[in-house]
């Protein structure tokens, strides 16, 4: 069985759990709980970020490269903080800004 990988062909199994193992690998080194996974034949990295004073960010990272992240944003924030904060995670993920208007 071989997993796709983004623009090199296809990898073997062996090389996604090396990958999702070096993905967590390096999540822990930045501090986060992290744990591989196996579902039904399917590799998953999750991982989760502790706040003092807030909830906890959390991180999924799947063998095909999908990734979901999930925060609780501060209770009481005005809609143009939560616009802020969504707009600036995803210009991280996109690498510009995005303009997200409350």
């Amino acid at each position: 069985m071989t997993t796709p990988a983004v623009g090199s062909g296809a990898e073997t199994e062996q090389q996604t759990e090396a990958r999702m193992r070096a993905v967590a690998a390096e999540l822990a080194a930045a501090g986060l709980d992290t744990s591989v996974h196996e579902t039904q034949g399917v590799l998953d990295v999750r991982a989760t970020l502790r706040r003092e004073g807030g909830g906890p960010v959390e991180v999924t990272y799947d063998g095909d490269g999908y990734v979901t992240v999930t925060f609780w944003h501060a209770r009481g924030a005005t809609p143009a903080q939560v616009g802020a904060t969504i707009n600036g995670v995803l210009g991280v993920i996109t690498g510009k800004p995005v303009i997200v208007r409350p």
